[in-house]
């Protein structure tokens, strides 16, 4: 044990009471840490978590240097990065702060319509978050500190994005559509039974305006109320050079920046997938160019449409000038990477085209697979269904075995041979080949990928280290956790833990092996000797012991384990003491050097009139609620952490 492991294990004192005096200790060592360039845990900014203690109607925000940051009645609920708010429906009040407890709004009861932000647009340069939120005034968008980015609007509806980035678009239920700029103001009104049916658009702050019946005229409106011009289309797309495509029926045309036909008016255009529609409200996605388009020749057009013959057609890429590509001998084309098409070409094959239009060369698979986080990357699919891994040109990027299945991980693929049941090829974050015995097969992959697990009829389960390309530590029959460290195991009952060396850290003994994060383990098993009670003990990987603590269960909770590496800091509670006085619940917050930050206790003397709970920080004075709620020395002398197993 370190010293300041030793450090960890002193008398808990709530009130900070003796913090100078150990602060000589820590002194050298930090002052050691920053020469050598390596920055102290708490040198990080301190993570905040929601603490619920038995006793409380609410949670209460804490952070991980044992302080209690929220001071006022209410729900707490982190709603981003350094950003909180506390409704208390009792008061119907709420309260916007920061991860230290500044208060930036005291405002009146609001409800989030959603856990997550709004989504706003991809090009937004605001990067603030903003939040749906509801009030008795109505519905605005909010930013994380309570202040308003456009004010409460009556009635019912919601907000979305626009293809514009800086135009918010408020969707009543009860009146028109209402657009609002990046200042909160006011910038476009629909009239009830008016369909905004394109734009505004990222370079021109102007709306395509249509009733809802097919076939009357639209109007394209500017945000000063003028209208621009009128036309019988249904949909429109800006171009480069100031002008448009327009949508009639299926049927895209070239238009002036009046809306009037220009060019050749007897072409039009089929541009990506174009179907007979009804009106609808205006895509917030304009997609990108160049995009797959065909071209065809005006036959006839008179009141029942527009004619074109099929045998006409011309296939290509449409850029966003207007401008149109022909690509000899295409009849089909799909975008199977970022600016790369296949091209179906009749007898000559399916062809890879690029941007400019250029043949790459051939489309030498039955169909490609995208590969999450791997853009670059896709899984070529064969007629006979082998796959294999090639760029965005089809160049074939590593030369493996044949496989009839590649399986993406976050680190790598397993890969399974074509003659095989079971995946026994794992190909590493740099396409690194490694090849497994025959009989053998890959069960999982560590969250690094630097440890695999490898199961055999004849052996059980072995690990096998990647970097050093083979098998560490002797077979297992059970694996319960892969962790990047090693493996927790199970072996006639009991669990153990191995680590990436394959050294046996902790031996078969214990009811459960719990990681946290990548540094440490919960282990618990019973007391020697038919000994009552259990014991809970804080780990290194190596299997040393930090802290222990009797008849106290760990609590894992979701909301610090989404923390970073899980969490600065692990609830463990219990157990229930009796007494004659009544019954105490007591619960603990420690660190991950078994440091106790948060102790609480639920007092309970057998009526709920009586009842009290409170919390003793590390640092500032205790919480309490309820009755007097007072710790005995013995109860908390028995919650304490020990040195031992």
């Amino acid at each position: 044990m370190t010293k300041h492991d030793t450090d960890a294990m002193q008398h808990f004192d709530p009130l900070g009471v003796g913090r100078a005096k150990r602060l000589h200790r820590t002194t050298r060592p930090v002052l050691l840490a920053l020469a050598l360039g390596i920055a102290p845990a708490w040198a990080e900014a301190p993570q905040t978590f929601v603490l619920q203690a038995s006793g409380f109607d609410t949670a209460l925000v804490a952070n991980d240097q044992g302080r209690l940051i929220q001071e006022w009645p209410g729900r707490p609920q982190q709603i981003a990065p350094n950003r909180w708010l506390a409704v208390d429906f009792e008061t119907s009040r709420s309260v916007w702060f920061d991860d230290t407890g500044r208060v930036s709004l005291r405002g009146p009861y609001v409800e989030l319509r959603s856990d997550a932000p709004f989504e706003r647009h991809p090009e937004d340069p605001d990067p603030i978050p903003l939040f749906t939120t509801w009030s008795e005034a109505g519905t605005g968008l909010m930013r994380a500190d309570g202040s308003s980015f456009v004010d409460w609007q009556p009635g019912s509806g919601e907000w979305a994005t626009t293809p514009h980035p800086q135009r918010y678009s408020w969707r009543s239920r009860e009146a028109g559509e209402r657009i609002f700029d990046a200042r909160g103001q006011l910038r476009m009104q629909l009239a009830k039974g008016e369909l905004r049916a394109a734009g505004p658009f990222p370079d021109r702050a102007q709306y395509l305006v249509c009733d809802l019946e097919p076939g009357t005229p639209c109007a394209l409106r500017d945000e000063a109320g003028n209208t621009l011009w009128t036309e019988r289309i249904d949909n429109l797309l800006p171009l480069d050079n100031g002008g448009w495509l327009g949508l009639q029926g299926r049927a895209w045309r070239r238009l002036d920046a009046r809306g009037q036909l220009t060019g050749d008016r007897t072409l039009i255009y089929l541009v990506g997938y174009s179907s007979p529609r009804s009106r609808t409200l205006a895509s917030e996605d304009l997609g990108s160019w160049p995009r797959w388009a065909t071209e065809y020749r005006v036959i006839r057009e008179d009141a029942e449409g527009i004619f074109a013959s099929e045998a006409d057609a011309v296939h290509g890429l449409m850029y966003p000038d207007g401008r149109f590509l022909a690509i000899a001998g295409a009849t089909k084309g799909e975008e199977v990477c970022p600016g790369v098409w296949r091209t179906t070409m009749g007898e000559a094959g399916d062809k890879l085209v690029d941007a400019d239009s250029h043949v790459l060369g051939p489309f030498a698979a039955y169909a490609w697979k995208e590969v999450d986080g791997r853009p670059e990357i896709r899984q070529a699919i064969a007629e006979d269904g082998q796959e294999t891994l090639v760029d965005c040109r089809g160049k074939l990027l590593v030369q493996t075995p044949p496989l009839s299945r590649l399986s993406a991980e976050a680190t790598g693929f397993f890969g399974t041979l074509a003659d095989e049941s079971q995946p026994r090829l794992w190909l590493d974050a740099g396409l690194g080949q490694h090849l497994l015995p025959k009989g053998t097969w890959i069960e999982q992959v560590s969250a690094d990928g630097a440890l695999l697990l490898v199961r055999s009829d004849a052996e059980g389960v072995r690990l096998y280290d990647v970097e050093r390309q083979r098998f560490v530590g002797e077979p297992i029959r059970y694996a319960e956790a892969l962790l990047p460290g090693g493996v927790v195991f199970l072996r006639d009952g009991y669990y153990g833990f191995m680590d990436a060396d394959g050294v046996e850290r902790l031996p078969p003994r214990y009811t459960a092996i719990t990681p946290w994060g990548e540094d440490r383990l919960w282990t618990s098993r019973y007391l020697d000797n038919d000994a009552p009670g259990r014991m809970t003990t804080l780990r290194r990987m190596d299997g040393s012991v930090i802290a222990s603590w009797l008849n106290a269960s760990m609590n894992d909770s979701p909301m610090l384990r989404n923390l970073p590496n899980q969490g600065t800091l692990t609830e463990l509670i219990g157990p229930t003491f009796e007494r004659a006085d009544g019954e105490y619940f007591g619960q603990q917050w420690v660190d991950r050097n078994g440091r106790t930050l948060f102790l609480a206790m639920h007092c309970k003397p057998g009526t709920s009139e009586a009842e009290g709970g409170v919390i003793e920080p590390l640092t500032g004075p205790a919480r309490r609620r309820g009755a007097d709620c007072i710790i005995p020395d013995d109860i908390r002398a028995a919650m304490a952490a020990t040195t031992h197993d």
